[in-house]
C-alpha cells in the first residue's frame, strides 16, 4: 500500500523555496529604500566584518545550499542535517558584525515569513507520518 502524503510536494517545494527567497527579498526592500532613518542607522552603526566572520559565514552558506539541494532531491541525510543545523545556523546573528540587525518594517514581514516557512518544515521533518510519505523511496 502506497502512503499519500499530507504534505504535498508542492507545497514542500515551496516551502525550501520560500525560505530563501523571502530574506533576499526584505534585503532587497531594505537596500534599495529611501528611509533617511534607514540611512542614518547604516551610516552610524555599520562595523566592517572581520575575517573569520566572512569565513563562518561563508561555512554555514555553503552548508544551507548543500542542505537546500539534498532537501530538493529528498535525501534523508539532508532531513537529519537539517534538523541537527537549525538553532545552530541562527547562531550566526549573534556574531559581533550582526550586532545591529535592523530592517524596516515592510522587510520585517519578509523575513518572519522566512522564519515561519522554516519552522513548519521543522515540524515536517521531525513527524514521521508527515516526511515518511515525502521521502518514501519509488
Amino acid at each position: 500500500m502506497k502512503n499519500h502524503p499530507i504534505v504535498s510536494l508542492h507545497v514542500y517545494y515551496t516551502l525550501i523555496i520560500a525560505q530563501l527567497v523571502l530574506p533576499v527579498l526584505a534585503t532587497a526592500i531594505d537596500m534599495f529604500s529611501t528611509d533617511p532613518e534607514l540611512r542614518l542607522l547604516d551610516r552610524t552603526l555599520y562595523i566592517e566584518p572581520q575575517a573569520w566572520e566572512g569565513i563562518f559565514i561563508a561555512i554555514v552558506a555553503i552548508t544551507v545550499l548543500v542542505i537546500t539541494f539534498g532537501l530538493f532531491f529528498r535525501k534523508d541525510w539532508a532531513r537529519k542535517a537539517y534538523l541537527y543545523t537549525f538553532f545552530p545556523a541562527f547562531l550566526v546573528y549573534f556574531m559581533p558584525y550582526l550586532h545591529w540587525f535592523y530592517m524596516s518594517s515592510f522587510a520585517a514581514i519578509f523575513n518572519d515569513l522566512a522564519f515561519v516557512c522554516s519552522g513548519i518544515l521543522l515540524m515536517i521533518f521531525v513527524t514521521p507520518v508527515l516526511y515518511e510519505p515525502i521521502f518514501e523511496k519509488d
